[in-house]
């Protein structure tokens, strides 16, 4: 029998009994009270979005709080951070499966001009893992160029590596994007915005999501917000119209949880969602698939990296075997992205679950926030 979700859109018009898709009502109540009480009670952040799929289904589809003085409600746009770098990978796979790119080849061919300084043989794998040999460096000295595509890639461009391409891994925090997003731009004369757009996100009904934010849109997208020292500066920068407005393909993708899921659960459906065909289910088997794991030299944390997206379960350590963020019930195929000290986007193709989390205000600390979401989400799956 054919998954429905493969033929038809999810119906975000109404919840499911949440015991006809395997999970406990009662506990589920506790995720909700969970949810809310973080912006009720806690005052973790003033607003939040948060969907659970399973087996296709809408479990939860919620949405609390307030910015910039109204109500936010399950289309708004929350700017995503690095949850935009899934789909940023994604529309590199296209490009794969298409036999437009190949992953072992250098950026170089592709991209001449990034053939230099050190970064001769960077790989287009190594880009996917934060191999690339230029995690951060002069991260600073990019901010006045990062609204420019022509002159922020140029930057990239004539950076020099820090360490020899696929040596070790060390977060790409804004660099993971501008290289994928100039391979894009050179191979399909598109720019990554526009490819992302007419290949998924509007054929996927993704109606709520820009990379990056229209000027017209900035107003209905929630304030970011902090109390924390180290994350004032970026929440001052990103709170600016013309930063939100930057083609960053790494951090500016805003986007609803219900949209996110939506990708997400086409990402589980092999490719394909609403009765058309994205990407072919092998493709999207390599891309989720461990590519390596490890400590990573710019978060100095432990990760299993996939080609563009975090994988949840466990890892060993030195100091013992760690869950990986998504969860103690992830699966070692749980896979998905983090967004800076805020959203969680993440799928579990063992458990055939979605569950997209946004908000507004950064966290340092993701435990404080994530941990109490995700035991409830877990502990409510029979």
């Amino acid at each position: 029998m054919t998954n429905p979700t493969f033929i038809s859109p999810i119906d975000y018009t109404s919840e499911v009994e949440p015991e006809s898709v395997g999970i406990n009502s009662k506990k589920l109540e506790k995720l909700v009270q969970v949810f809310e009480g973080q912006v009720r009670v806690e005052k973790l952040h003033p607003s939040a979005q948060l969907v659970v799929l399973r087996h296709g289904k809408v479990v939860l589809n919620r949405a609390i709080g307030i910015s910039r003085g109204k109500s936010i409600d399950p289309d708004t746009s929350f700017l995503t951070f690095s949850v935009s770098k899934a789909l940023t990978g994604i529309c590199l796979h296209k490009l794969i499966e298409d036999g437009l790119v190949d992953i072992n080849a250098k950026v170089a061919d592709y991209w001449p001009g990034f053939g230099c300084k050190g970064k001769e043989d960077a790989r287009i794998k190594h880009v996917f893992l934060h191999q690339a040999g230029i995690p951060a460096p002069h991260l600073y000295s990019q901010i006045l160029v990062w609204p420019f595509w022509r002159l922020v890639t140029l930057h990239v461009a004539k950076s020099a590596a820090v360490f020899p391409p696929g040596t070790k891994s060390a977060y790409h925090l804004l660099n993971y994007g501008f290289i994928i997003g100039e391979v894009v731009r050179r191979v399909t004369g598109q720019s990554i915005s526009k490819y992302l757009k007419e290949n998924f996100l509007d054929p996927l009904g993704m109606g709520n999501s820009y990379m990056p934010l229209p000027y017209r849109e900035y107003l209905n997208s929630p304030r970011l917000e902090t109390d924390e020292r180290q994350l004032k500066t970026a929440v001052t920068l990103f709170n600016f119209p013309h930063l939100r407005h930057a083609l960053m393909p790494a951090a500016t993708l805003h986007s609803s949880a219900k949209d996110l899921a939506i990708f997400y659960q086409m990402l589980l459906n092999g490719g394909t969602y609403a009765g058309k065909n994205f990407l072919v289910p092998e493709t999207i088997a390599f891309a989720i698939s461990e590519g390596c794991a490890g400590f990573d030299e710019t978060t100095h944390s432990y990760h299993r990296w996939a080609y563009g997206f975090h994988l949840g379960g466990k890892i060993e350590t030195p100091e013992g075997e760690k869950y990986l963020g998504m969860g103690s019930g992830a699966s070692q195929s749980a896979f998905g992205h983090f967004g800076m000290a805020s959203s969680l986007a993440f799928a579990d193709p063992v458990a055939d679950l979605v569950f997209m989390f946004t908000c507004s205000k950064l966290i340092d600390s993701g435990k404080v926030r994530n941990q109490p979401l995700l035991e409830a989400l877990w502990e409510s799956i029979i």
